[in-house]
């Protein structure tokens, strides 16, 4: 089985094609489709998190609950001005997401952007 990368970065004008990946990524680590679902939040996703939006948030807690924190983009959130707003969340990680993505790669990782 492989590995995937679940890259969020659709924003509020397309919060449909958001929930669908957070779907595709509860969905897949919850069943087992995959050896390992990585969830990556890099773009204007970051902002409807920001905002609590609560749709979006309860997706994340539930990828969190299956053993794994989705990710931010800590240069993101910088430049959106949104890092402290991510950071309190307690089911959500706040990192530099260009090494992790080399990292996966590397591991021969598949990618679906969203």
């Amino acid at each position: 089985m492989k590995n995937i990368a679940v890259i969020v970065s659709s924003g509020k004008n397309e919060k449909e094609k958001v929930l669908t990946a957070l779907t595709f990524a509860n969905v897949a680590k919850k069943n087992k489709l995959f050896n390992d679902v990585t969830l990556i939040l890099f773009g204007p996703v970051e902002k409807l998190v920001a905002e609590g939006d609560k749709d979006v948030l309860k997706m994340l807690d539930d990828f969190a609950s299956l053993g794994e924190k989705p990710v931010a983009c800590q240069v993101v959130a910088n430049n959106f001005n949104i890092t402290t707003d991510l950071q309190k969340l307690q089911n959500l990680k706040v990192d530099m997401v260009g090494p992790i993505i080399k990292d996966l790669a590397e591991k021969d990782y598949e990618f679906l952007t969203f």
